[in-house]
C-alpha cells in the first residue's frame, strides 16, 4: 500500500485482478503488518520501497482499486509493535469510511499465538468495535499448529465472521522443496484443512474457513519450482481439492521487494528473499508479468462456480487427478490434471447425463521447471492483463460420455452441455 501500488490507475494490476473475477477477495496482510504504523498523514514513497507508515492517500488508493475491480479487502492492521489500540483505531476509522462495502473484514495481526497476544487482541478489537460499530473482523491468520487457531475459533467466534490459517507445503531450501512434492497429494494440507472447517462449523462461525494465506514453500518460495509451471498444477489441485474438503477460498502469498522482511538494495534481483511463489510479478511498484501460478488461478476461475460433485477416476499409474463442477444453468464443468510427465490419455469422462455438446480448454507449459512459455487456452497473459483466448477444442460426445485427449504434464477443462 504505502508505494501506491493499490490505486485506481494501475491498469495492468486491475486488469489481471479482473481476469480472475469481479468478486474476489485481496487480503493486505503478512508480517509486515505488525511493523507498519497508522499516521494520517503519511506520504507515499517510490515504487518498490515500503514506508513505516500507512496513510490516508495509501487507503484512497487502495478503495479506487477495489472500486476499480470489484473485489474486496481483507485488511491487516499492526497487533504487536502498536503501543495502544489507538492507531489502529484510527485507522479503522478512516479505512471503513473510505473503503466502505469493499471492506470486508479487518484482521488483526500476523501468525501470533498465546494467551497474553490473545488478551490484546481482544482489547483492540473492543476498542475498534467501539469506534466503528458492526465493524467485521475475520482471523486468527496463525499457522504451524491448529491448535491455536481451533481455540481461537471457540473463544472468538461471536466476535469474527471469517476463520482463517496459514499452509506451506515445506520450506524453501529444505530437502523437500522440489517440483516432485508439489505432485504428490498434500496430505498435510487435507489434514489441516478438515480440523479448520471442522472449527468454523463447530462454533457456527458465518462464513466458514478461507486459507488466508497459502503458497508452495515459505520463506518466498524455491526458485525454479516455485516459479515454475509445476506451480500453475499445483495450484489448481490446491484450489480444488481445498473446497472438495470444505473451504470457501484460497490467499496466495505475495510481494515484491522490501517487502516482508525482503532487503533489495538495487531492483529484484539484489533481493536477499526474492519473491520467488507470487502469482503477479513486479518490478519497482510496476508490474512486469503472470507467474505461473497466475495461470492455475485463471484456469481455475474459468472453471466456474457451482456444486462440486464426487467424483470417481481411474487412471492406472498414472499421476492423475478429476474433480466435477455442476453449473447453475445445467452444464457440467470436469477438470483433468495430468501430471505425468511422458504419458498422455484418452479419457472417456462420463457426465452421468445426456450430453448435446461439449468442448475442452488446455492449460499447458513447455516443462515442469519452465517459468515461461506457459498458456491457458493457447494463450499467454501478458504484463498489461491482456489475454485472448482461442476457441476451445470441441469434443466427441456419444450418451452420457464424452471423450478428450489430456496431454502429459496438462490440465484441462471439459465443458459438457
Amino acid at each position: 500500500m504505502t508505494d501506491g501500488f493499490f490505486s485506481g490507475t494501475n491498469a495492468p494490476l486491475i486488469a489481471l485482478f479482473k481476469l480472475l473475477g469481479s468478486s474476489g477477495f485481496l487480503r493486505l496482510g503478512g508480517h509486515d503488518v505488525d511493523s507498519r504504523h497508522w499516521l494520517a498523514t503519511a506520504p507515499l514513497v517510490a515504487g518498490g520501497q515500503v514506508s513505516a507508515n500507512v496513510g490516508t492517500v495509501a487507503v484512497d488508493g487502495l478503495a479506487a482499486f477495489l472500486t476499480a475491480t470489484g473485489w474486496q479487502v481483507l485488511y491487516g492492521m499492526n497487533l504487536q509493535s502498536e503501543t495502544t489500540a489507538d492507531a489502529d483505531v484510527g485507522e479503522a476509522t478512516y479505512a471503513a469510511s473510505k473503503l466502505g462495502t469493499s471492506l470486508h473484514v479487518f484482521e488483526l495481526g500476523n501468525e501470533w499465538s498465546g494467551a497474553s497476544l490473545q488478551t490484546r487482541w481482544e482489547t483492540f478489537y473492543a476498542a475498534i468495535e467501539a469506534a466503528v460499530p458492526n465493524a467485521p473482523f475475520g482471523g486468527p491468520e496463525g499457522c504451524c499448529s491448529t491448535a491455536y487457531s481451533v481455540s481461537f475459533a471457540q473463544a472468538e467466534a461471536s466476535k469474527i465472521k471469517l476463520l482463517t490459517y496459514h499452509h506451506y507445503v515445506a520450506g524453501a531450501g529444505s530437502a523437500n522443496a522440489t517440483a516432485a512434492t508439489l505432485l504428490a497429494p498434500d496430505t498435510g494440507m487435507i489434514a489441516d484443512a478438515k480440523t479448520m472447517v471442522a472449527a468454523a462449523n463447530t462454533n457456527k462461525i458465518q462464513e466458514g474457513f478461507r486459507w488466508g494465506e497459502i503458497n508452495t514453500y515459505s520463506g518466498h518460495g524455491q526458485q525454479g519450482v516455485s516459479d515454475a509451471y509445476v506451480s500453475a498444477l499445483w495450484g489448481v489441485d490446491d484450489m480444488l481439492t481445498g473446497a472438495e474438503n470444505g473451504v470457501i477460498g484460497v490467499n496466495y502469498h505475495g510481494g515484491g521487494e522490501n517487502q516482508d522482511g525482503n532487503t533489495c538494495t538495487n531492483g529484484p534481483t539484489s533481493c536477499i528473499k526474492p519473491f520467488r511463489y507470487s502469482p503477479i510479478d513486479t518490478t519497482s511498484g510496476q508490474v512486469t508479468g503472470a507467474a505461473p501460478l497466475y495461470y492455475g488461478m485463471l484456469f481455475v476461475s474459468q472453471a466456474g462456480t457451482g456444486s462440486l460433485l464426487g467424483t470417481t477416476a481411474s487412471f492406472g499409474t498414472l499421476n492423475v487427478t478429476a474433480y466435477t463442477i455442476s453449473q447453475a444453468d445445467g452444464s457440467t464443468n470436469v477438470v483433468i490434471v495430468n501430471k505425468d510427465e511422458t504419458n498422455g490419455l484418452n479419457a472417456s469422462v462420463d457426465v452421468g447425463a445426456a450430453v448435446t455438446s461439449a468442448n475442452a480448454t488446455y492449460l499447458q507449459g513447455p516443462s515442469l521447471t519452465s517459468t515461461t512459455g506457459v498458456t491457458f487456452a493457447g494463450a499467454g497473459v501478458s504484463a498489461a492483463g491482456d489475454w485472448t483466448p482461442n476457441p476451445p477444442y470441441s469434443l466427441p460426445t456419444k450418451g452420457n460420455v464424452v471423450t478428450v485427449v489430456v496431454p502429459p504434464i496438462s490440465a484441462v477443462l471439459v465443458h459438457a452441455q
